[in-house]
């Protein structure tokens, strides 16, 4: 800077220099944020027969004066042809196909399209025009975009690649059908997304795929789906099979895998093959013939029934638990088996309730956690309820519901809720408990004791000790306020002087187990299904991660 220079700037006043500075920084911000935008992507997908494709692609963008054309590049084809390349704009131009050259201006390629040949695959190229505002309306046909595989037929595209520039702010994907004898059909169809934030649905036998959130720079737009066999003719077959190149899929995915699915009995088999073939009265009479047995077994068992004092079952609260939903008609419950176990774990010692001061500042009751003796020994559910409840609450083991909800929640600790989630709804029938009919009658001879506590006239001091066993059972039996009510009538002194039966008695201790357990579990049981759902195919929200073993599409953008 030469002497002129530097006396003028030194002239200049702070205020001055302030207003250049930031004239200078608005003309860099205009400069960054001038760059082509794509605002919306639409794509259209509509399948032929012979698993051939017609894609209409609509781009609503932001033009400035950055690079020459558009071009959206396909890779990894195989033996799949582009083809019948259209394009047009917001005004009604139709774009003019000529042998593309890269190199060329673009005031030449304005208004022109064409299909350029590479060693990766394809790139359909256009014009970018005029600055501003602009429509794109892409259309053309990739030949066998539905494979098929020995298992299914497919498609596993990438409609959008990760290295696409720019990325839009919202994007949508349809597909659908040419032929309307051919039917979409989400009990027989399946999709998955990978590699974006999004949700995936069939809606009005259509298949639609859309983000939820502005992709990033590292999203892309992949997609699998998966059509039952003799719904397309492909042209294009696998060596390798569906299930494989899911499974390849899935990796680095959020998916849960689907090979850990349980074996089909006898039972369920009849049923499955019955149902194919059309006797749509198979599930009718058998329903029916379940409410029978149900019926008849209950009756029997309830024949005669007398008084049974004892703890049952070995004290197995789970395995009383599947008796009691083995002889229900319809629903089955497992909310009163936590329940039990919580207040099993609080006689045990292993649990206590305190009251304590909350994040809030506000004085709140909270499980406490505390050692278990014979972890090991102890039955698996109850384990497994007291190891989470420990890993939940933390390094001061006091254990606050929102603690617990948010340890269920998390994607790190899934494995373990569902192996709580999968040992807690265990399913009996009342076949299993043929021979063992005695067992049966002292569970329910038990419930019918409790139900009737009011009615004895004595209670020898050999029974109260059994209290807190009868208050667990009541619990499990759903009928613990009337129970302990009519304990706290005969005996009140005894709440008074033994402090674990005082706390398994407080009014306020089953409402602080539904609110701090059954939610959590509610709502991992509904996250382990809406996972289930997802992994086969029933739609929901994409993941990020996975994508891999070769799908065909990719790249392009603006340059």
């Amino acid at each position: 800077m030469n002497y002129r220079k530097r006396a003028i700037f030194k002239s200049m006043k702070p205020l001055s220099i302030k207003i250049c500075l930031l004239v200078g920084m608005l003309v860099s911000a205009t400069s960054v944020f001038s760059r082509p935008r794509l605002n919306n992507l639409d794509i259209r997908v509509v399948l032929s027969k012979n698993g051939d494709a017609r894609i209409t692609e609509t781009r609503k963008m932001e033009i400035d004066s950055e690079g020459t054309e558009c071009y959206i590049g396909l890779a990894n084809m195989g033996e799949s042809q582009v083809k019948d390349l259209t394009v047009s704009d917001g005004t009604g131009i139709q774009y003019m196909n000529v042998d593309w050259d890269v190199d060329q201006t673009r005031t030449w390629k304005t208004n022109k399209c064409g299909i350029l040949t590479t060693r990766r695959g394809y790139e359909l190229c256009w014009g970018l025009g005029a600055e501003g505002a602009r429509t794109y309306i892409t259309s053309y046909t990739i030949t066998g975009l539905v494979r098929g595989y020995p298992d299914a037929d497919a498609i596993r595209h990438v409609f959008l690649d990760t290295s696409v520039s720019p990325k839009p702010e919202y994007a949508e994907i349809t597909i659908t059908t040419a032929d309307s004898t051919m039917v979409i059909d989400p009990d027989s169809c399946g999709v998955w997304g990978f590699r974006f934030e999004g949700e995936l649905w069939f809606e009005n036998g259509a298949i639609v795929a859309e983000t939820t959130k502005a992709m990033s720079s590292e999203a892309g737009l992949y997609l699998m789906v998966q059509f039952p066999k003799g719904m397309f003719e492909p042209t294009i077959w696998e060596d390798d099979t569906f299930e494989n190149k899911k499974n390849e899929a899935f990796e680095g995915s959020d998916y849960v895998g689907g090979d850990d699915e349980e074996e089909m009995t006898w039972f369920e088999w009849v049923i499955f093959i019955l149902v194919y073939v059309g006797f749509s009265i198979v599930p009718v009479v058998c329903f029916i013939w379940h409410l029978f047995n149900v019926w008849r077994a209950r009756r029997k068992v309830n024949k005669d029934l007398m008084w049974y004092r004892d703890i049952p079952m070995n004290g197995n609260l789970q395995e009383a638990n599947n008796v009691l939903n083995a002889y229900k008609y319809l629903h089955t419950d497992y909310n009163n088996l936590m329940s039990a176990c919580i207040l099993k774990l609080i006689q045990l010692g292993a649990i206590t309730i305190e009251t304590r001061r909350n994040m809030k500042g506000e004085m709140e009751p909270n499980f406490v956690i505390h050692q278990l003796k014979d972890l090991d020994n102890q039955p698996v559910l109850m384990s497994m309820i007291f190891k989470i409840f420990k890993k939940a609450a933390g390094s001061d083991k006091v254990l606050e519901a929102q603690e617990l909800k948010q340890y269920m929640k998390s994607t790190c600790n899934q494995s373990i809720t569902d192996s709580f989630i999968n040992t807690l709804h265990t399913k009996t029938s009342i076949s299993e408990y043929k021979d063992c009919e005695d067992e049966v009658r002292k569970l329910f001879g038990l419930r019918k004791f409790l139900k009737e506590f009011t009615l004895l006239d004595e209670r020898g001091v050999g029974e109260v000790t059994l209290w807190k066993d009868y208050m667990i059972y009541a619990t499990l039996f759903g009928i613990a306020d009337r129970v302990i009510k009519e304990m706290k009538k005969v005996n009140p002194e005894y709440f008074n002087m033994d402090q674990v039966a005082g706390q398994m008695a407080d009014n306020m201790t089953l409402p602080l187990i539904y609110s701090t357990l059954h939610r959590s579990t509610s709502s991992a049981v509904a996250a382990k299904a809406a996972r289930e759902h997802r992994s086969s195919g029933g739609g929901g929200h994409s993941s990020w991660g996975g994508g891999g073993g070769g799908f065909s599409g990719g790249g392009g953008g603006v340059r």
